[in-house]
């Protein structure tokens, strides 16, 4: 860079100039060199606390420097440096605010509303004394020179000067944390205000109108019993009529089968008080068949016929002449399973296609993208291609319903138009803390969806360590093998601790089979999604372009059954503690393999001087082998010792 401009390397006068006046901002004026006759007066613990002071004052220059004083780009090499390129854009200053959002919504939907109300408000309270009481210290920059020694006074003003920087995230997350609480608990209340929750904790039968939610979906190994998601919002309890506004799970049997989302329905059940914690109050468990009082709106009737008349068009399509793909088609595009054959069911969860056949953030990328990129070639202007993509998101969204995975992708991709239109950088790692802290706001409930958690731990694993894998296995796989490997396997190693408590068992060929069904997916998905849309504008090119995504999901049916097909395709492995536990060190463990694979000669190294400190009979643990050895094996004693001790 040149010198002239006051930014070079300090080398000259001018960038002389310029770190004097840098110090002068960040550590609020030049301290003057020590002499070593100034440390000897003093004590040794001051002497330590002066190193440490420095070392946070270094911490803190770099980023202030680069966060703070608008002058970052100007530092920072925007050459290619490989690792350090990829930690550059984790942008980890949100990411406080959303880990502490995430704990204070687990905490808030497991209390009774108005503690957590009152955790709230004195969450509230100590984010404010904390930024009045690090505004208040702020030192003078007029203060007198003689307070700028390296006495214990000084250090102690430097130690604060050197955490000032990390406040405002500090802050940040804990006003984030307040809020969560404090919605977690006005909507507690309001969900059992009133008459309701003397019925719910009597377990009372009511006569009561729901508002449905949801399409009734089976309970496996219940009989034939439905679920539904309703809201209550009158009930008749012991004669007396009262309002509510409480969610509720509708237990019933095949009379409900028709209910649809939208529609108003009377009937008579028994309220059960659900476990704390989750988004429902109670178990409406239905002692009569549906009546309906008022059917569903013209605006909630329309998703519905959209895609019953789209999933007519599979059926005609690929019903006869291959069921498997008629049956996957509907989950691919709208996440509708109903019509999935059970034997491919069971092959897609032993192989870990399951995430396939229902909606997530992957469809909302690819309408966002293709949209912008179309407006983009029609040279429409940057604020019309922003609401064509949004319009046809919202739109989508509507259409498939509000699931968790989806609402994480919609509000993303918001978040990420937004900063498109105001010329901001787009940080992946920001845009999911902040869409993380808004959903977590507008619902607490979700911290405990296994739909959203899965989301926002794939989503995780690709911004943390999807390019940096990419980048290990381009050691030994072309670029273009590197990348689809990379994908299915971060998302995997993120998501196998919890899939496991969910379906306890390692599907040995997940990977293989991601990469097998990965080149179709974006066929699937783009075809499948503009049939949806032209079903009732153009038949005739909605017939063609499901018969061209149903060819992608037809392969998606023979790589399932093949890879379910092949011997040891899902290992049992222990449930509970012990199943996460020993799950996550299996992934630490493939993380480690790559890690020493690509950095083979710097391991190599370092064994090699821990084989000299080992007896004779240890010394080949200490290669890679025994490296990986242990990762594998400290991860099944642990699993062990916790499934002994009684922890499962």
């Amino acid at each position: 860079m040149d010198g002239g401009s006051g930014l070079g390397d300090g080398g000259g006068p001018h960038g002389q100039r310029w770190e004097r006046y840098l110090r002068a901002a960040v550590r609020q004026g030049d301290r003057p060199a020590v002499s070593s006759a100034g440390w000897t007066d003093l004590s040794r613990r001051q002497r330590r606390r002066g190193i440490v002071a420095d070392f946070i004052r270094q911490v803190a220059v770099k980023t202030h420097t680069r966060e703070h004083s608008g002058f970052g780009t100007a530092f920072e090499d925007t050459t290619d440096h490989g690792d350090e390129d990829v930690r550059r854009r984790i942008d980890m200053r949100t990411v406080p605010a959303a880990m502490l959002s995430w704990l204070a919504a687990l905490v808030g939907t497991a209390l009774p509303g108005r503690v957590a109300m009152l955790a709230g408000l004195l969450c509230g309270v100590l984010a404010v004394l904390t930024w009045v009481s690090v505004s208040r210290r702020r030192t003078s920059p007029c203060r007198p020179a003689t307070d700028r020694g390296p006495h214990p006074r000084s250090i102690t003003n430097s130690l604060r000067a050197s955490v000032r920087p990390l406040v405002p995230a500090a802050v940040l997350a804990i006003v984030c944390g307040s809020g969560i609480l404090l919605t977690a608990g006005a909507q507690t209340g309001m969900k059992t205000q009133g008459p309701i929750e003397q019925a719910i904790a009597a377990s009372r039968t009511v006569t009561a109108v729901l508002l449905i939610r949801s399409d009734p979906r089976a309970v496996k190994g219940a009989g034939g019993r439905l679920m539904i998601t309703a809201l209550l919002t009158e009930a008749t309890a012991d004669g007396r009529k009262f309002q509510a506004a409480a969610p509720v799970l509708v237990v019933a049997d095949s009379q409900w089968v028709d209910v649809c989302d939208g529609q108003y329905i009377a009937a008579a059940g028994t309220l059960r008080a659900t476990d704390p914690g989750t988004d429902a109050v109670a178990y409406f468990s239905a002692k009569t068949a549906p009546r309906l009082v008022t059917a569903e709106t013209a605006w909630s009737r329309w998703p519905k016929e959209l895609r019953t008349r789209w999933r007519d068009v599979v059926q005609s399509q690929w019903g006869r002449i291959w069921p498997d793909a008629a049956g996957l088609l509907p989950g691919m595009i709208t996440g509708d399973r109903s019509a999935q054959p059970a034997e491919m069911d069971a092959a897609m969860k032993r192989v870990g296609l399951t995430h396939l056949t229902a909606v997530s953030g992957a469809n909302c990328t690819l309408i966002l993208g293709g949209l912008i990129y179309l407006a983009r070639c029609a040279r429409f202007p940057r604020w019309l291609a922003a609401l064509l993509a949004v319009g046809g998101l919202g739109a989508f969204v509507t259409v498939v319903g509000p699931d968790p995975s989806v609402l994480r992708a919609a509000l993303m991709g918001l978040i990420g138009i937004l900063a498109m239109l105001s010329g901001r950088p787009k940080r992946s790692s920001a845009l999911l803390a902040v869409s993380v802290v808004c959903l977590l706001t507008a619902d607490p409930w979700l911290a405990v969806d296994f739909a959203f958690i899965l989301s926002v731990l794939a989503t995780l694993g690709l911004v943390l360590v999807g390019q940096q894998c990419s980048r290990w296995l381009q050691t030994w796989l072309p670029l273009w093998l590197a990348q689809a490997v990379a994908i299915p396997l971060t998302a995997q190693l993120f998501c196998a601790p919890v899939i496991v408590l969910l379906q306890p068992q390692l599907m040995t060929y997940s990977l293989p089979a991601n990469m097998a069904a990965a080149p179709v997916i974006a066929l699937v998905t783009a075809a499948g999604t503009l049939g949806l849309a032209m079903v009732t504008l153009a038949p005739w090119a909605a017939s063609v372009l499901v018969f061209l995504s149903g060819t992608g999901a037809a392969w998606v049916g023979v790589v399932a059954k093949f890879f379910s097909g092949l011997p040891g395709a899902a290992v049992p492995w222990p449930e509970g503690a012990a199943g996460v536990s020993s799950m996550g060190a299996l992934s630490i463990a493939t993380v480690a393999v790559l890690w020493i694979g690509v950095h083979h000669r710097r391991f190599r190294a370092g064994a090699a001087r821990v084989r000299k400190r080992l007896p004779p009979r240890w010394q080949p643990l200490a290669g890679l082998p025994g490296a990986v050895a242990l990762a594998a094996g400290s991860g099944a004693a642990l699993g062990w010792m916790l499934a002994s001790s009684g922890a499962v």
